[in-house]
């Protein structure tokens, strides 16, 4: 004999012809299975049945009670409906004997062989719970019974995802993957099933994928006022400390002598300008890059390039200013790759670029989004944001060519102090210094960007901007975020917790405002 709530409610046993029971009766039943091995009183069980009992609320309850008792006993003469005190009736049927109570025993066993490193096994015993829960219990439409609904259905949606998370650390990572698509899609703020989705995606060898959702999960959560929880930052830290892609899994084109390459081809054309010498061919190299450019490209196309005198373009050409250069770049880019209209994303140095840019072409610049940038970086005296002009010359040729090269500028400490203490990618980023411009370069790239003025063109910048900047970032002044803010015609200032002036270390707070605004349907 076996109780069935979790859908249909009814009694059910071989070879015995149960009576059947009315609407009313099976919504009782399923009240009590439910709260099985607990009793209900009358008056509560009325006012679940009854948004307004009738005068003969009790005496329709005890025929309920009755016929249920009565297909009880004829499926197995020991089961029946107790009475407990002088008003309260439970369900007397063994656990066993309901599919609530297998369900219940099932999740518990699941629990502890998952505890004892068996996760395959708890997905088998969990995909039979699955196969028991046949649909919504079948309740009261009543508001009583409402809050008695929603429990329920946050029940289902536990074995849900207990299930897929088991499948998930098992074997067979991809089983899971069909599923939590459809879920995360049509609940994205369902954060426990992305944690599963990105370890699935993750343990499926899909890293790209990956990060991407998390991205995506980010943004669905601070477009909310919600902050990612703990699980899904390890999540996504999980999938950060997995082995870089090849470098060649990123071809590198040129647009005449720009070099320049694409990392995702679904949405909306983003071109990314990195900050100081960080090069294409070296971006994937390290772990906080490739995970802010993977967040970037599940919700756009993303384009970066190195500008004339970095990397792999060509040198800069001496006769002509660095700025109108790296403009030029940009739009060869634009031009090889057919795209009319950009957003524009800039950190630090190439905020400058992208200002100038939008200022002289508004028609090719559809939204700009600037991190940590500034319209000029020294103090004047009417500019009080920044170093003063001496301290900043002073830094230049400290980085550049230290007099004593064991004590020069710590430029990690300066960019990035969240990762300073990082040798990996303290390694990385001199590594990366050193392949992407000799001394010379180095120079002019830190002269324009702490000597340019641009002041005079931010009314000229029409585009929807978003200016990003972390409130304690120890290399550019937040005083230069309220600065664009106030004087660029269509701007929106958000500043988030952190130290860093790149982009994609630190708290990811910044990327999720950055997607949150890319996305925006208004745009």
């Amino acid at each position: 004999m076996m109780v069935r709530v979790l859908g249909t409610a009814g009694v059910h046993a071989p070879d015995v012809a149960a009576p059947r029971l009315e609407r009313k009766a099976r919504e009782l039943l399923t009240v009590l299975a439910l709260r099985a091995p607990a009793a209900a009183g009358l008056d509560e069980l009325a006012g679940l049945l009854w948004d307004d009992p009738p005068p003969s609320a009790v005496k329709t309850v005890r025929a309920h009670l009755s016929r249920i008792r009565a297909a009880l006993r004829a499926a197995d003469p020991e089961a029946g409906v107790d009475r407990v005190g002088r008003d309260g009736y439970r369900l007397a049927v063994p656990a066993g004997r309901t599919d609530v109570g297998l369900v219940a025993a099932a999740r518990a066993r699941a629990r502890r062989l998952l505890a004892d490193g068996r996760p395959d096994e708890a997905a088998a015993v969990l995909g039979e719970a699955r196969e028991l829960w046949c649909g919504e219990p079948e309740l009261p439409d009543t508001t009583a019974a409402a809050a008695l609904r929603q429990g329920w259905h946050r029940e289902r949606r536990l074995l849900v995802q207990e299930h897929l998370g088991c499948l998930a650390a098992g074997a067979d990572p991809g089983a899971a993957l069909g599923e939590l698509e459809q879920l995360t899609a049509a609940d994205p703020l369902d954060e426990p099933l992305w944690v599963h989705y990105v370890r699935a995606l993750h343990r499926a060898g899909r890293q790209t994928e990956a990060l991407r959702a998390v991205a995506t999960a980010r943004a669905a959560l601070v477009e909310m006022g919600l902050d990612p929880s703990a699980a899904l930052r390890d999540a996504q830290a999980e999938v950060l400390r997995a082995p870089a892609p090849p470098a060649a899994a990123v071809p590198v084109r040129y647009a005449g002598s720009t070099a320049y390459t694409r990392f995702s081809t679904t949405g909306r054309d983003l071109l990314v300008l990195n900050p100081a010498m960080l090069t294409i061919d070296g971006l994937l190299d390290e772990p906080h890059a490739r995970g802010g450019l993977a967040t970037l490209a599940g919700h756009a196309a993303v384009v970066c390039l190195d500008r004339s005198g970095i990397g792999l373009s060509d040198p800069l050409d001496p006769a002509r200013s660095p700025l109108d250069q790296w403009v030029d770049d940009v739009q060869r880019v634009l031009d090889a790759l057919g795209i009319g209209r950009a957003d524009l994303f800039a950190n630090f140095d190439t905020g400058l670029i992208a200002l100038e840019f939008a200022a002289r072409h508004p028609e090719r610049v559809r939204s700009l989004v600037l991190a940590q940038c500034y319209p000029r970086y020294t103090r004047a005296a009417d500019y009080p944001y920044g170093l003063d002009s001496g301290t900043t010359a002073t830094l230049i040729r400290d980085t550049v060519t230290p007099a004593d090269p064991d004590h020069g500028v710590d430029s990690v400490a300066q960019a990035a102090p969240s990762v300073a203490a990082d040798p990996a990618f303290r390694e990385w980023w001199n590594r990366i210094g050193r392949r992407a411009a000799g001394p010379s370069v180095a120079t002019a790239i830190r002269t324009v960007a702490t000597g340019t003025d641009l002041r005079h063109r931010l009314p000229e910048v029409t585009a929807p901007t978003l200016v990003l900047h972390r409130r304690n970032c120890l290399n550019v002044d937040v005083g230069h975020a309220y600065h664009l803010a106030e004087h660029l015609p269509q701007a929106r200032l958000r500043t988030t917790a952190g130290t860093d002036a790149l982009w994609f270390t630190d708290s990811p707070e910044l990327v999720d405002h950055a997607v949150a605004f890319l996305t925006a349907d208004s745009r």
